[in-house]
């Protein structure tokens, strides 16, 4: 994994953690689901999940692992018997918000959603320079992404897809109404040139700021007590294009319910590589002070089910959902 200069050297004994890009679930899982809220409402969906969210504490040690890891750094020492209860909550968590993505793109639900300093995009987009939006596998992104159609310009979500074919054709055929369009990334940068034309054309470009994948640069600093690596993709494309970073979050409230909030816009200058380096780094080291603030208010809406901290190399790889 690539490094900006300034992160320092890394520890012998330490591996970067990868994501494979695929979706927990086959193709029948998916398929029920997608086929329950279509025919039923999302709340028939929501029940079927009750056993399901069960069923991975059994049969995903790799999960559970990672989400005991995470969320014993923010909540701290438990009792043993309080462990399931926190896990499954997170599982069942994770569960409904991708219900609730699916209902979404489907035109099959009604949300209502909250709309906190939306301002500030409108404000940045008028600079016509485009904006690039830096969010995180928490509460529901590509909900995020789906509920800026709103505004008066369009939507790119750069992600790392790597599906199986078969689910990716069954998501195709039925999210019609997602209002956004999906730029695929490469850590070898060859998507670049199509993120950097939509943000010369004045667009939106949504980035993930907390997934880091093998060959891509990245920056580690502190998280929730030890040395986590983030990507700094955005960071290096705000530098080249002078677009503004704003970073966002679109949070699960209830039920049909969202809030979605930003930070102010902030530049990243392209002078000195090192000067260059160090701004990119103080990005990567603000985004993860912040992702700690909303985690602290919404601890069981993050989404990273691998091993995300530092470990040695004898620890096993993990997907996520």
């Amino acid at each position: 994994m690539k490094q900006v200069e300034d992160a320092g050297p890394a520890p012998a004994a330490y591996r970067s953690t990868r994501w494979t890009g695929q979706t927990r679930g086959g193709i029948l899982g998916n398929w029920i689901f997608l086929h329950l809220i279509k025919a039923f409402g999302i709340r028939s969906a929501y029940a079927l999940l009750v056993p399901v969210a069960a069923y991975y504490l059994i049969a995903s040690p790799q999960s559970v692992r990672s989400s005991y890891g995470y969320l014993r750094r923010l909540k701290g020492p438990q009792p043993p018997w309080r462990w399931p209860i926190l896990i499954y909550r997170h599982f069942f968590s994770l569960g409904m918000t991708l219900l609730d993505r699916y209902a979404m793109f489907m035109g099959r639900n009604d949300f209502t959603c909250t709309y906190e300093q939306e301002d500030t995009i409108v404000e940045a987009l008028s600079r016509k320079k485009g904006v690039i939006l830096v969010g995180a596998h928490i509460g529901n992104w590509a909900a995020g992404g789906h509920l800026l159609g709103r505004l008066d310009a369009r939507v790119n979500l750069v992600v790392l897809s790597n599906e199986v074919k078969r689910i990716q054709a069954l998501f195709e055929r039925t999210f019609r109404n997602q209002a956004f369009r999906v730029l695929a990334s490469s850590p070898d940068l060859t998507s670049s040139i199509t993120i950097m034309n939509a943000l010369r054309a004045g667009e939106i470009v949504a980035f993930n700021g907390d997934r880091s994948i093998e060959g891509a640069a990245s920056v580690r600093t502190p998280f929730l007590g030890a040395p986590a690596d983030f990507p700094v993709g955005p960071y290096l494309m705000a530098a080249v294009t002078g677009s503004p970073v704003i970073q966002i979050f679109a949070m699960r409230e209830g039920v049909d319910r969202y809030r979605f909030f930003c930070s102010p816009p902030r530049t990243v200058g392209n002078g000195s590589r090192k000067q260059r380096n160090h701004e990119i780094a103080a990005c990567a080291a603000d985004f993860a002070q912040r992702l700690e603030l909303v985690l602290s208010d919404y601890p069981f809406q993050w989404y990273n089910f691998y091993p995300f901290w530092a470990q040695t190399d004898g620890e096993a790889q993990g997907t996520e959902s």
